[in-house]
């Protein structure tokens, strides 16, 4: 009897035995597919973070300090070509990209070196177009965009719409907002009006609930197309608000 037991038990437990592993075997195969792909997105950044390390390096020096040679800003604002070539979209690369490609535009001269300006200009708008369809919901992007396209040749109801684009994805963020009608304050009455809508907008709320330091200081030249939305909208505000303006320097009710 005690040997019948012994092997009845043994019996058992060869029978269970499979059982467990078979279990367990979609459980590793996930675990291990899981590490794998892991350790393929790990090196694929590695890789790519090494391929656009000037990139990187080179718009840290910008946004820092703004003082790179234009040799080195025009080399490496080339390579941001891999970018869009290689259809990159890691948002940090996209980003450091946009600073090189904007800069290398800002720094060139139309009169006195119209070749590379034409392209830096056509660079910059191929690689903010890439830019956004990487990033859609980026508002920043859309204003860069509408820059870019406006250094080009301003289209009223082009830049309109990518104004308004930038609006409704950051509709209340200040910086955003003092972004915009820094822009709006450059643009021509044509384009204001094709935006009229988010014109009112942006500079109603940017006077309402931005913080007075910051806003006064960006509406002391108001050119002569904003500054219609500019008094309308300063009508709304309560006394307060106009007091705290013009202690800054900005009093609503002295525009001419």
């Amino acid at each position: 009897m005690p040997q019948r037991a012994k092997a009845s038990g043994q019996t058992r437990r060869r029978a269970t035995a499979p059982v467990a592993l078979s279990l367990l075997s979609p459980l590793a195969v996930l675990f291990s597919l899981t590490v794998i792909a892991l350790l393929a997105f790990a090196v694929t950044n590695i890789r790519q973070s090494a391929r656009f390390a000037d990139i990187f390096l080179v718009a840290e020096r910008l946004e820092q300090s703004g003082q790179i040679s234009p040799e080195t800003l025009a080399r490496t604002a080339a390579d941001t070509d891999m970018i869009v070539s290689g259809d990159y979209c890691r948002s940090d690369i996209v980003m450091a990209g946009t600073t090189l490609v904007l800069n290398r535009l800002d720094t060139a001269n139309e009169i006195t070196g119209y070749e590379a300006w034409a392209k830096a200009a056509d660079d910059a708008e191929r690689y903010m177009r890439h830019a956004v369809s990487c990033m859609p919901s980026e508002s920043n992007l859309w204003l860069r965009l509408a820059i870019v396209r406006a250094v080009i040749a301003q289209e009223p109801k082009s830049i309109a719409r990518l104004m308004t684009m930038s609006a409704r994805l950051a509709p209340s963020d200040e910086l955003a907002l003092l972004a915009r009608v820094y822009f709006w304050n450059h643009l021509n009455v044509a384009t204001l009006e094709n935006a009229r809508t988010t014109v009112e907008g942006d500079v109603s709320l940017l006077l309402k609930l931005g913080d007075s330091r910051k806003v006064a200081p960006a509406l002391t030249r108001i050119s002569a197309a904003l500054l219609p939305y500019v008094k309308q909208a300063a009508t709304q505000l309560p006394a307060n608000k106009k007091g705290s303006l013009t202690w800054f320097g900005f009093n609503p009710d002295k525009q001419p």
